[in-house]
């Protein structure tokens, strides 16, 4: 077989590839008894009509399943043969077939780029914090006795910031109702008969809640909110409406205090008991948190110690896949189609930017797997199966079933040598 290889691009080659006419001639004559094993002629028992009859009347679909059977193996042998790492699907080109003489075709084919590692042992990182203050612990004890307060009546007083307002409100533009003007999903903004408002600075509506200081239960007010120029409802970015409000009651926030009480109520366990279970989770919290951090310090030391062109095809795919993620992310968020589809070019633009980097140290970690003959067992994917299978809420052999309809099973291969490169680079690495 003649192949010749061309340079195209840093990652990308033309093969050229010719299959020799012995071998073409033997490939069709393969093709064509198997034909006549199965054709179906009148006049004849099937798989018992004369080969001549069965290539005259077959011919044209016997020498496409020729070419079928051809192509893909000289392919293959093609890419064995030149030692070629390749991480695109072939697209052929140029087919030109003779029956009985030649075959020949070519393909352009992107490969796993070629570089030299950077120094990935003993890499030095910074040093994160693990270590609990009381403080905290005592704050999230307080945001546990946050959780089971309760409201009660404030006295007789005006409206004060940090209460809990329970208002009805109105919203106009331009004398027009709100409700006329806005979507049903964006219904909330326009009117509500039983809102409760907390009164902080941040939140709702901007500049809302500090207008209503000092009303009294039973009173109204106009509000005017200025909405910005970015807001995702476009009939009032950057426009100014005004709200009828009615304050009906006044409502302060009355959190159980912190005792063996509270203890008991919450975790059926004493104080003391308490205080250690919580200091021990928000030590297990740090720990993650720095073990995470630790590993990004290391994917951006790596990917910015070295230079080399990334397959565009490879980059593609994850800045699709990254889109769809961040897309899925934000309407489970509840953000309009619209918004995001008046933010496309910066969404593609994050995620172009964030494939890239995630490419590029794929190609790096699959070098030092290599290196360092870091593999992955069966057990380690048959055990992140069990963890998906069990986040997801089913059967391990739906899990298996779903990976293997997706052809997920590579992937999620890949993902796992990462996490285990990772876990060798950072038990190498010195802290600061």
């Amino acid at each position: 077989m003649n192949i010749t290889v061309e340079d195209v691009a840093p990652c990308k080659k033309r093969l050229k590839i010719e299959v020799p006419a012995n071998r073409v001639q033997q490939a069709y004559e393969q093709v064509a008894t198997n034909f006549q094993k199965e054709a179906r002629i009148p006049g004849f028992r099937p798989g018992h009509a004369p080969r001549t009859v069965v290539v005259k009347k077959f011919q044209k679909d016997i020498e496409s399943e020729t070419q079928r059977t051809l192509v893909p193996e000289a392919y293959r042998e093609a890419i064995s043969e030149k030692k070629l790492r390749v991480v695109s699907s072939p697209e052929i080109e140029d087919l030109k077939y003779q029956p009985g003489l030649s075959l020949s075709f070519s393909t352009v084919v992107e490969l796993v780029p070629e570089f030299k590692l950077p120094q990935y042992k003993g890499l030095l990182l910074k040093k994160q914090l693990t270590e609990v203050k009381d403080e905290e612990v005592e704050k999230t004890l307080q945001s546990l006795a946050e959780q089971r307060a309760h409201f009660d009546d404030a006295p007789e007083r005006p409206l004060a910031m940090d209460d809990y307002a329970v208002i009805s409100y109105t919203g106009k533009l331009d004398g027009q109702p709100l409700t006329d003007l806005l979507p049903r999903q964006a219904a909330n903004l326009a009117h509500n008969p039983q809102f409760w408002l907390w009164m902080r600075q941040e939140g709702f509506l901007p500049k809302f809640a500090g207008q209503c200081v000092g009303m009294t239960k039973g009173g109204t007010r106009t509000i005017e909110v200025e909405f910005p120029a970015d807001f995702p409802q476009e009939v009032l970015a950057g426009k100014k409406a005004a709200y009828d409000v009615e304050l009906k009651e006044i409502k302060i926030k009355v959190a159980p205090p912190i005792d063996e009480a509270f203890a008991q109520e919450t975790a059926k366990m004493n104080l003391a008991d308490l205080k250690v279970r919580v200091r021990e989770n928000l030590e297990q919290d740090k720990k993650a948190q720095a073990d995470r951090a630790a590993r990004s310090e290391i994917v951006q030391k790596l990917i910015s110690a070295v230079e080399f062109e990334l397959p565009p095809s490879t980059v593609d795919e994850e800045t699709h896949a990254t889109v769809y993620d961040i897309v899925a992310e934000n309407q489970a968020r509840g953000v309009p189609a619209d918004v995001l589809e008046g933010k496309k070019d910066e969404i593609f633009s994050n995620a172009a930017r964030s494939a890239r980097d995630l490419v590029k140290f794929k190609f790096i970690a699959a070098q030092i797997a290599e290196n360092e003959k870091i593999e992955v067992t069966n057990e380690q994917i048959a055990q992140h199966l069990a963890y998906l299978a069990q986040r997801e809420g089913v059967t391990i052999e739906k899990m298996v079933d779903r990976v293997r309809k997706n052809n997920a099973f590579d992937a999620i291969r890949q993902q796992i040598l990462r996490q285990a490169v990772l876990d060798f680079l950072l038990k190498e690495a010195k802290f600061e």
